[in-house]
């Protein structure tokens, strides 16, 4: 079995684990704490769902996500050229990455943290479904990096 080989059978496991993750929080942790803001945030707090250290999870994932992603895409890049799949699947790995760091976890960070003191309820529900919102976006580019690792690894046999 090659390097690339390798490296691309963790990058379909890295994305299947992160898409599966991805779409379990949107349909069962995000409607918790998100459907009404600021009560909302307060009592997801105190559920068993709350207190899952769901950072524990997601911090050695994403970085074995992108770093599968990015070295199976350098890795066909020296051995020729990349495949579009590929390339595509690794761009959208970087940028979902890319974003959650940016966005995604600071605004939940600072949202389950302080719970929304003192702040409107009417901001933090808008805050909220536009988190909520762009988190199916980027579902999405997760999802077509799934896609791009797959066929990746199929075409590659």
């Amino acid at each position: 079995m090659t390097l690339y080989a390798i490296l691309l059978w963790l990058y379909v496991v890295m994305a299947s684990v992160v898409l599966g993750a991805g779409v379990y929080e949107s349909f069962v942790v995000h409607p918790a704490w998100g459907r009404k803001p600021p009560e909302s945030l307060i009592s997801f707090v105190g559920t068993p769902i709350g207190r899952m250290n769901i950072a524990a999870f997601w911090r050695p994932v994403i970085p074995l996500y992108a770093l599968s992603g990015l070295g199976a895409w350098v890795v066909a890049l020296s051995a020729g050229s990349p495949t579009m799949p590929l390339t595509v699947s690794a761009a959208c790995t970087v940028s979902a990455v890319a974003w959650t760091l940016v966005y995604f976890r600071p605004i939940i960070t600072r949202l389950l943290r302080t719970t929304g003191e003192n702040t409107p309820a009417e901001r933090l529900q808008s805050e909220a479904r536009r988190w909520i919102l762009l988190n199916w976006i980027r579902i999405a580019l997760v999802a077509v990096s799934w896609l791009g690792a797959l066929k990746a690894t199929v075409a590659h046999g």
